[in-house]
């Protein structure tokens, strides 16, 4: 099976500091520049953190799996992250934790990205 039909998601990269113009003296002008429709796959993944006498403590990450031709930069913001109906998969704004690249036995297979919660949709920050 190709791995490009497991993404079945779809989010928008929000790529920080680019450089987006010049101002009339040719300083150049940088800011946020978003690419949208990108194929992905969001999962949840259950780990255990901690066992002691009230019980088993897990953490839930938010995992995003992308295709080997998106290379996700660390001061990316992901947001936007809905099925092909257009229905919320992940609410919020969230940046790159960590992005792990996978690899087959030749190549690049995909990237699998950790998300950390910046904030909901409204811009408020998550605690």
């Amino acid at each position: 099976m190709r791995f490009e039909r497991i993404l079945s998601h779809r989010c928008t990269i929000v790529l920080i500091g680019q450089k987006i113009g010049e101002t009339g003296y040719g300083k150049p002008v940088y800011g946020e520049v978003p690419i949208e429709n990108v194929p992905c796959r969001a999962d949840q993944i259950m780990r255990r953190a901690s066992v002691d006498q009230y019980g088993v403590d897990f953490i839930t990450e938010n995992i995003l799996f992308v295709g080997p031709d998106r290379q996700i930069p660390s001061d990316a913001k992901i947001k936007d992250i809905q099925d092909l109906k257009g229905n919320v998969v992940l609410e919020g704004v969230y940046s790159p934790e960590n992005v792990r690249p996978v690899y087959s036995k030749v190549r690049l297979h995909h990237y699998e990205i950790t998300l950390q919660k910046e904030s909901d949709g409204s811009g408020e920050k998550e605690s």
